[in-house]
């Protein structure tokens, strides 16, 4: 394992020092047949990316691979022209567990299939000869672009789907008169992200936490951890590979006739401390793992032959003769169907018939083919890029750099150009995919370098941020919205090279900056630190709420997503979550981030199925159903937050505070006590004139409280169940008032906590933080009223809503500052009653005429006092 640590921040690792330490070893042991694999985990934005494919001039290991495999494979043809060296190469996705290949024409998911000799493989993976590393980056290009167009169809980004460049390497060497063959497959993979975990730390700090929003790295957590086993010296050890496609995939890689390397890619920030202890307990397992690597050498006319006759012995158990499932199938898979069993034997003989193919043709025929295929390719580039100098254009705008422009539509002067969803008669001049395309969404027209574009009725547009309807004109550099998550930027060279001429410089617009002009986020640079993790999320968030409600509509599932901000446990700031509401039920449910993203997931897999024509998703059950909260989920009523300031001075406070909801709406109010005691457990009071000036004098003394929370008055009607939950300090779990059921509930709660002895964390603490405590409850159900046969949309249309009353709003900020300014008239009064009781130990100490005076009292700063010249010195007595 080879770590970088950076402790001069001017001191910067180079790409090429990775591939020196990782890229090189890749590259001799391809060179000697051996398979390689080449992954790379991390979270998103973390820099997985960044090291595989690099991104502009700074190469990452997979375009230095590409490079030095071409010089080395001149340098060996011109010492041994009779041997041949070819290079194929292909690329595929992996998106919710469907294969797709970026090479393709099409957008179709691929099969995994199995044989005994080859293990897993993708099945019509299209697999194109190359001749230069120029030509790699082509087919890297025309992948990546193709990875543009269906992302935005399947509403994906990079950082959540799986990309995998396969090449393959052969060496065709003449040995002692006889041809031999021999093949290295380097797989190099770029795994999805693993997100981030909520910042209070709430969901642990495991493994699972990018698994749980993610099937395949769960599966790929799985695989490796009972690999390690094995290579532990465990027996009986069942390796799930059938788990998801990518550890199918990887199978070789990870368990079997691969040398395998893994970069573990890790964020500096604090926030992402979880993260990257988990990635470095993945990273430490995968490390333990062992393979069996072996040379793939065998004479090329034994291959060819062993291939015919593979072929020969499928064709006949295809008609009728006996099938051995064991070519097919694990030997710890269950009992397949004969349907199953068929298919894969197609596919295999299918896959046989290609490779011998391939094996048969002349290697200079193929190279001149996919040649043909690249120069095609190029040309259209170069008209594309032309046009892109004269003719008004717009371009899409990707979450990922490295996918923004890659879509491309140009308006030639007099046309108009009707976009929209596919299938609409005439078809649209340009056809959009994706979530709320209308069939007929907009026209735009070019007349003498304007552009003008007429939204049709319903269609939803965003440019600048602003909704728009009817007729506008486009400008240069305009963010332009079409449904849900069509992002594109307008360009038009005219307009920009006239502004050029008159000094005028345009922002470039990222993804980014146009989400946030939607979501009406500034742009962060004069906002508090402790906003800065919620104007990510929210800007995160927004794009998904509109995905997931537009498939809410589509598929009429009658429940509404949005954002809402609440207050993070334990500390002043906020934190955003996702609200869910059933207009089924009139039920409203609170999720987190991470459980939001884990729902898109399945329903965008629930989507997809509808929109292929798949009624699978109709039969799902309400407990799969994404769509669907269970009933019975206990809910956040509303919260209070309380200052905790006062025991810093060991005072009580008592209040009475206003449970507020994420709207903001009150709904109820709460009775919340506490009272600093003794060691003896009794209360502390102004009788006991014990007086704290600074509550760093604390730290190293014993500090216990009491906090009651002994009723709640005015919780709506339709909450059963009701009590209340907290976290104190640094508690992971929570404290909890028993379930009571009413408007009006008695809790008459009372718990004991302490700190002992009191440090500056827990100080930090009382002056920094503030007590959430969580009103929550069960919602009884309210059907539909019936007759109402309004569609989602009509409901969401309607902004419908349970609450058809005006509802009071209270600011937790407000109310915050009222419990703070009760507590600075508590420290006056305070102050106040100590130097009252000052001033009578200097008479006292006058009136004996004595230097000093002994006191009982726990906490008095000062030890001296001087009065006139007289100097009075306290003797404490504890």
């Amino acid at each position: 394992m080879i770590l970088y640590f950076v402790r001069n921040m001017n001191l910067v690792f180079s790409q090429k020092k990775v591939f020196d330490d990782v890229g090189v070893g890749i590259r001799d042991n391809s060179w000697n047949g051996f398979n390689c694999s080449l992954f790379a985990y991390g979270q998103t934005g973390s820099g997985k990316s960044y090291s595989i494919i690099g991104y502009g001039k700074n190469k990452g290991v997979v375009p230095l691979y590409c490079e030095d495999l071409f010089i080395k494979m001149a340098e060996l043809q011109q010492e041994n022209p009779d041997n041949q060296y070819q290079v194929q190469f292909a690329m595929l996705e992996i998106y919710n567990e469907s294969v797709f290949d970026l090479l393709a024409g099409n957008r179709k998911a691929l099969k995994i299939r199995q044989s005994k000799q080859r293990g897993f493989f993708v099945q019509g993976l299209k697999k194109t000869p190359v001749g230069s590393y120029k030509e790699i980056e082509d087919r890297m290009a025309e992948g990546t672009a193709n990875r543009t167009v269906a992302a935005t169809k399947m509403n994906a980004t990079s950082s959540r789907a799986h990309t995998v460049v396969e090449l393959t390497l052969t060496q065709k060497i003449k040995t002692g008169g006889a041809n031999m063959t021999k093949t290295s497959v380097v797989n190099l993979v770029d795994l999805a992200g693993s997100e981030r975990a909520a910042s209070t730390g709430a969901t642990g700090a495991t493994l699972k936490q990018g698994a749980a929003i993610n099937k395949s790295l769960s599966a790929l957590g799985n695989v490796i951890a009972a690999l390690a086993a094995a290579s532990e010296g465990k027996k009986k050890v069942i390796v799930p590979f059938r788990d998801s496609s990518l550890t199918m995939i990887l199978k070789n890689a990870l368990g079997g006739n691969s040398k395998t390397v893994m970069i573990a890619a890790l964020s500096p920030a604090s926030v992402n401390y979880e993260e990257t202890l988990s990635t470095l307990r993945f990273a430490d397992r995968a490390k333990q793992i062992k393979t069996k690597a072996t040379v793939n050498e065998s004479p090329t006319d034994k291959l060819i032959r062993e291939l015919k006759e593979e072929n020969d012995k499928l064709k006949k158990m295809l008609e009728g003769g006996v099938i051995d499932q064991s070519m097919v199938k694990d030997e710890d898979e269950e009992d397949i169907s004969d349907e199953e069993v068929q298919a894969r034997l197609q596919a295999l003989m299918d896959e046989n018939n290609a490779e011998k193919a391939s094996m048969e043709q002349e290697w200079k025929e193929k190279l001149e083919e996919a040649q043909k295929a690249i120069e095609a390719l190029k040309a259209e580039q170069s008209r594309k890029q032309e046009m892109m100098t004269t003719t008004p254009h717009i371009m899409n705008l990707n979450d990922d750099e490295q996918l923004c422009g890659m879509i491309v539509f140009f308006f030639e002067d007099g046309s108009e150009n009707k976009v929209g969803a596919k299938g609409a008669e005439p078809p649209n001049e340009i056809e959009l995919s994706g979530l709320e395309i209308e069939t007929s969404h907009c026209t735009i027209s070019h007349s003498n370098g304007k552009l003008l574009m007429v939204v049709t009725d319903e269609a939803k547009v965003y440019v600048n941020g602003e909704y728009v309807s009817g007729k506008l004109e486009l400008m240069h550099g305009d963010r332009l919205l079409l449904g849900a998550n069509n992002m594109f930027t307008v360009v038009n060279p005219g307009e920009r090279e006239t502004a050029e001429k008159a000094g005028i410089t345009y922002h470039k617009f990222t993804y980014h900056d146009a989400m946030a002009e939607i979501q009406n986020l500034g742009s962060g640079d004069d906002a508090q630190k402790g906003e800065e993790l919620l104007q990510q999320d929210i800007a995160e968030l927004g794009p998904m709420i509109g995905e997931v409600n537009a498939m809410s509509c589509a598929m009429d599932k009658k429940v509404k997503f949005d954002i809402v901000v609440m207050p993070e446990e334990g500390k002043r700031r906020r934190t955003a979550m996702v609200s869910m509401f059933s207009y089924l039920t009139s039920c409203s449910y609170l999720l987190s981030r991470e459980e939001f993203i884990s729902r898109k997931y399945k329903m965008e897999e629930m989507y997809q199925q509808f929109v292929e024509g798949d009624e699978t998703w109709k039969s799902v059950p309400s407990s799969e159903d994404p769509f669907v909260e269970d009933e019975n989920k206990e809910t956040t009523i509303g919260t209070v937050s309380i200052s905790l300031k006062s025991l810093g001075y060991l005072f009580e406070q008592e209040q009475t505070l206003t449970i507020t909801n994420y709207q903001g709406a009150q709904k109820g109010e709460l009775r919340v006590e506490y009272y600093p005691v003794k060691e003896d457990g009794s209360i502390i009071t102004e009788e006991d004139d014990i007086f704290v000036d600074d509550p760093d004098s604390l730290v190293g003394q014993p500090l216990r409280f009491i906090l009651k929370i002994p009723y709640a008055r005015g919780v709506p009607k339709r909450f059963e169940n009701v009590f209340c939950r907290y976290r104190y300090f640094l508690d992971t779990d929570y404290t909890t008032t028993g379930h009571v059921t009413g408007q009006n509930p008695e809790f008459n709660f009372s718990q004991s906590h302490s700190c002992v002895p009191v440090t500056d964390q827990f100080i930090d603490y009382l002056e920094k933080q503030s007590l959430v405590i969580e009103v929550v409850g069960t919602q009884i159900p309210v059907p539909v009223k019936p007759g109402d046969e309004r569609t989602t949309k009509q409901l969401m249309a309607s902004n419908f809503s349970v609450n058809q009353t005006p509802i009071a709003l209270m600011d937790p900020e407000k109310q915050m500052m009222m419990s703070e300014l009760e507590s600075t008239k508590r420290r006056a009064k305070k102050q106040q009653n100590k130097l009252i009781k000052v001033q009578e130990l200097i008479d006292a100490a006058k009136n004996e005429q004595s230097e000093t005076i002994s006191v009982s009292y726990l906490y008095l700063l000062p030890k001296t006092f001087y009065d006139g010249g007289f100097t009075v010195t306290l003797i404490y007595q504890f």
